[in-house]
């Protein structure tokens, strides 16, 4: 529970995910404001650089001038109407005046003026026009032409004084007025400058004041995560120790339990317990060198086992042998489980290796005639039925077998010498044939054998080779008679398709045909 407050101490300490935007404007805002005042520094720099720039607002002086050269030219004009100067001085005069003129005529400081300004124009237009048709007409080789021109100039210029006062005049208003507007724009760009300081100002206070309410949630978060440190350090503690409780608990339970016991890694890597005598068995020294696939003495046991575990089967009572070095038989119970993220299997080993012998024995008495030690009819049928299922295209045959007159024997020597008899003629029919366990006892004095592969021909040459073989060899038994034997054989070959029990009527069919046909004889059909 203190874990748990804490944590939502915390949560309402950090700052909300999705508001990093005041930051972000704050920033932004800052960035706005700082670029606003480098432009307007940036202005008010050019600004100062235009006003400190020699030659500046030049226009009033080159008024002046104007006015002068046109003054002089005039002078220089009456000289040369008069002979008192060269028509040279005049040429050279006018070019200096057209000099002066220039600069005024591209200006556009009379922009300012809108009153004005088409006078001052019409001024400079028409003072523009005169002097470039005199330097055309003017001609210093030609004296009387020149004075002419020069009476003409004189003449030209001399009402020209009113308008080249209106000039100077309108060049000063012009001057003084630009620089009141460009004083005037300064004054609106250092206003503006300084309401983008004021902001950027304002900003900077607010960044600063933001960063000292970050710092103090900051400490109180780290105080809070120094806290919750704290509390999961204490936590971890407790389910170390809980945890080491469990698993010595389990070593103990593990440790005394009656079976043998491995938890193993999924990857069959890994090994968490395994039991000492497992651990023998698999040829280990040590528990990180147990294999699982050692304890096996089949290694298709062992597959089918881990597959049946990684398909998440829960295996209860599979049967296996162990332990190669002295094998035995274990009954395996395992499942899938996890410790901490990892997959493992828990294995039981139980061993059965007297219940397996006790079962064994019950099966071989269950199959077994007690008396001879054949296969009874049972056992016998069941062997049948499995080279039937392995060879369903082979041919196979049946001898039914009867001891000729055998209750004659009972009779004149006892059921002790009948016994010795029936055992001597199991042991012949045994050793006769390739595989004993298709000798069966299926009656009191009656056998069959099951051949497989074998024809009905080959059958009947068996069943005549072991007539001979018993009439021919009287039986000596332990309790001193000799007896001689014969033997009555009914033959069969099955039918495609027939089953078992049908080919074992007829086989008993033609042996009472043989024993109403005389006996000690083969029959293989009925007649």
């Amino acid at each position: 529970m203190a874990t748990r407050r804490t944590a939502a101490a915390l949560k309402a300490a950090v700052p909300d995910g999705g508001r990093p935007w005041h930051a972000l404007a704050l920033m932004l805002l800052a960035g706005i404001m700082m670029g606003v005042a480098l432009a307007g520094l940036h202005t008010v720099a050019d600004r100062g650089q235009e006003f400190a720039s020699p030659g500046r607002y030049n226009e009033v002086w080159q008024s002046y001038n104007l006015s002068r050269q046109v003054m002089a030219l005039a002078s220089t004009a009456d000289a040369v109407a008069s002979g008192l100067e060269p028509p040279a001085r005049l040429k050279l005069r006018l070019g200096v005046m057209r000099t002066a003129l220039l600069p005024l005529l591209h200006t556009h400081i009379f922009d300012e003026q809108e009153g004005e300004r088409p006078q001052i124009q019409a001024t400079l237009t028409h003072l523009d026009q005169a002097t470039l048709r005199w330097n055309q007409e003017l001609s210093w080789q030609e004296a009387g032409a020149a004075r002419q021109v020069a009476a003409t100039i004189a003449a030209t210029l001399a009402d020209q004084e009113s308008a080249l006062h209106a000039l100077v005049v309108a060049a000063n208003i012009a001057v003084a007025t630009q620089t009141d507007h460009q004083r005037q724009t300064l004054q609106r760009t250092f206003h503006w400058l300084s309401l983008a300081l004021l902001l950027l100002a304002a900003g900077c206070a607010l960044l600063a004041l933001k960063i000292i309410l970050d710092q103090r949630r900051t400490r109180r978060l780290a105080n809070d995560l120094h806290q919750l440190n704290l509390s999961l350090e204490r936590r971890i503690q407790e389910r170390t120790q809980a945890l080491r409780d469990r698993e010595a608990l389990l070593q103990s339970i593990l440790d005394s339990s009656p079976s043998d016991v491995t938890l193993i890694g999924a990857d069959q890597r890994q090994v968490f317990y395994v039991s000492d005598s497992l651990l023998i068995q698999s040829g280990a020294d040590h528990a990180s060198r147990f294999s699982l696939a050692a304890l096996f003495v089949d290694p298709a046991e062992h597959a089918r086992l881990v597959a049946r575990l990684e398909r998440g089967e829960l295996i209860y009572q599979m049967e296996a042998r162990l332990c190669p070095r002295a094998p035995y038989w274990a009954l395996l119970n395992a499942r899938q489980l996890r410790v901490g993220e990892q997959p493992a299997w828990l294995v039981w080993c139980f061993d059965i290796t007297q219940r397996r012998r006790q079962q064994e024995r019950l099966t071989r008495r269950a199959d077994t005639d007690d008396l001879t030690g054949l296969s009874n009819r049972r056992a016998l049928l069941q062997a049948a039925v499995r080279h039937l299922r392995r060879r369903r295209n082979m041919p196979l045959s049946v001898l039914l077998i009867d001891i000729d007159h055998f209750k004659r024997v009972n009779d004149a020597y006892g059921h002790d010498v009948g016994d010795d008899a029936l055992r001597a003629v199991a042991n012949q029919l045994r050793s006769a044939v390739r595989d004993p366990s298709l000798v069966g006892r299926v009656g009191g004095e009656e056998f069959a054998v099951v051949l497989p592969e074998t024809t009905l021909a080959e059958a009947v040459a068996v069943a005549e080779r072991l007539c001979r073989m018993v009439a021919t060899t009287p039986l000596v038994l332990a309790s001193g008679p000799q007896l001689a034997l014969t033997l009555s054989i009914g033959a069969a070959e099955r039918y495609p398709r027939e089953p078992l029990k049908q080919l074992m009527r007829r086989a008993d069919r033609h042996l009472y045909q043989a024993k109403r046909s005389g006996r000690d004889r083969v029959v293989q059909s009925e007649s």
